[in-house]
Order: structure tokens, then C-alpha cells, then sequence
């Protein structure tokens, strides 16, 4: 301890002040410096995704998704939401040409609604004054009419179409051995259980 307080050695006593005071600047500058490095580094900016100064363990909330915010409107669109108009195109079919009905959806209800055409009570049915020609119920496998979804908000305006395959069809797939011939023919269309107006067309 003496030696601590009075330097014992060659040189004088100032020059072992001197070596000490030296040597204690050195080790204060190398602890200012790593003292300047961690707080650079833990003072930077947040975490992107995080607000200064909150909590680590909080929760930023995603934007809500246009498809989940359709997907709410699970009402069934009904007679006073939407209207159906059929239009055949061409009204006259030549021969070996597939019957084609344009069908053209109007929301006139106040809020959104879903469309589904896969939905009971959804039918193409062809008539010959009293002859039942063809319903696409008449067999489950009838892929006349496509499954298809639509959410309609007030005011829209949607297009579907339809092909006919030109044959007639029975109850229950029931074998059929006759064809539709050439004449005047009406195709209506219902769909989630709306009803449109028959459309008129010719079969050449």
C-alpha cells in the first residue's frame, strides 16, 4: 500500500504520477467509448411495426380484408332484392347451335345480399306451350347452370349466361328418346328461388 501512495524506483516520483495518470485517462476513454457504443445501439429506432415508448407485447391489428368484409353479407338474396331478366341469344337458333340465354341480375334491394346459383329452387326450364321440354333439376348432375357466388350491393348490375344443351330431359334422368324440333319455345330461369320472366326463342 506504501508504494501505491509514494512510487518506489529509478525515476523520480513524478514520472510514476505521470504513468499512472496516463494509464487512468486511457481506461476512462475505453469505458466513454463502449458506454457511447451501447447506447447507440439500444437508443435506435423502434422496431418496425412498434410505436416509441409501447409496450413490447402489444398488437398491431391488420387492415380488415375486402373478401372478409363480402363475406358478412351471408343474407340470401330474395324476390325483393334482385331481379332477373332472360334474353335468348340469339332468339333464333340455327340448326346444330346451342340455345344461349343472357341472364342480367339488378339489385333493388337496400343492403348487400349473396347470389347463389347453386342454391335450392335454382332452374332452367324449357317449355313448348304445354309440353315440359327440359328443367335442369331433372338430373343431379346437370351442370347447366354453373355454381357460382356473387355478393350484390344496392344498385348492381351483374351478367350471367346459360347454354342449354338442346335435349329434353325427364325426372329423375329418365331415358329420353325423342328431340325438341324446330318451333317457338320459352326459357325461364329461377335462381335462390327469383323468377324471371320467360324469354321467347326459335328453334330453326
Amino acid at each position: 500500500m506504501d508504494g501505491l501512495r509514494n512510487p518506489v524506483g529509478k525515476e523520480p516520483p513524478e514520472v510514476y504520477w505521470k504513468r499512472r495518470l496516463v494509464l487512468g485517462v486511457g481506461i476512462l476513454i475505453v469505458i466513454l467509448i463502449v458506454w457511447a457504443l451501447v447506447a447507440t445501439n439500444s437508443g435506435g429506432d423502434p422496431a418496425p411495426g412498434t410505436a416509441s415508448g409501447s409496450s413490447t407485447d402489444s398488437t398491431v391489428s391488420p387492415a380488415p380484408d375486402a373478401s372478409d368484409a363480402a363475406g358478412s353479407a351471408a343474407r340470401a338474396c330474395g324476390p325483393d332484392d334482385v331481379t332477373i331478366t332472360t334474353t335468348a341469344n340469339p332468339a333464333d337458333v340455327s340448326p346444330g347451335a346451342l340455345p344461349v340465354f343472357d341472364l342480367g341480375l339488378a339489385h333493388k334491394g337496400a343492403s348487400a345480399c349473396m347470389f347463389d346459383t347453386s342454391a335450392d329452387g335454382t332452374e332452367l326450364l324449357i317449355t313448348s306451350g304445354s309440353d315440359r321440354i327440359y328443367s335442369s333439376t331433372d338430373c343431379p348432375d346437370d351442370g347447366t347452370i354453373a355454381a357460382k357466388q356473387l355478393i350484390l350491393e344496392p344498385g348492381a348490375n351483374e351478367s350471367l349466361s346459360i347454354t342449354w344443351n338442346g335435349q329434353r330431359s325427364l325426372p329423375k334422368c329418365a331415358t329420353v328418346t325423342s328431340e325438341p324440333q324446330p318451333g317457338t319455345y320459352n326459357a325461364a330461369v329461377t335462381i335462390q328461388g327469383i323468377s324471371s320472366e320467360a324469354a321467347v326463342f326459335r328453334l330453326e
